[in-house]
């Protein structure tokens, strides 16, 4: 389930001052890992574990967006939860 897709997220990359829309596990694990701007607090980790919980097939892509949206929030970088045009 490691490319499971879900209902597209932007969030705003503050290292590239850029939107990105996130539509899958794999993407928010990614950016996570990758291209996080903000405090790496209790739910940026909780975040991570839900994506890798999803990604090993053991929670669902549901769950975890709803987690990476959380902490795209706390972190000040959630932008909008509709699909734009890259």
């Amino acid at each position: 389930m490691k490319d499971a897709q879900f209902k597209p997220v932007t969030v705003e990359s503050l290292h590239s001052f850029k939107l990105r829309n996130i539509g899958s596990v794999a993407e928010a694990a990614e950016f996570l890992s990758s291209d996080w701007p903000g405090e790496r607090g209790r739910i940026y980790l909780l975040a991570r574990m839900a994506c890798n919980e999803a990604m090993e097939g053991h929670a669902s892509p549901a769950m975890a967006r709803s987690v990476f949206v959380q902490a795209t929030m706390e972190a000040d970088i959630y932008v909008e939860n509709t699909t734009w045009v890259r």
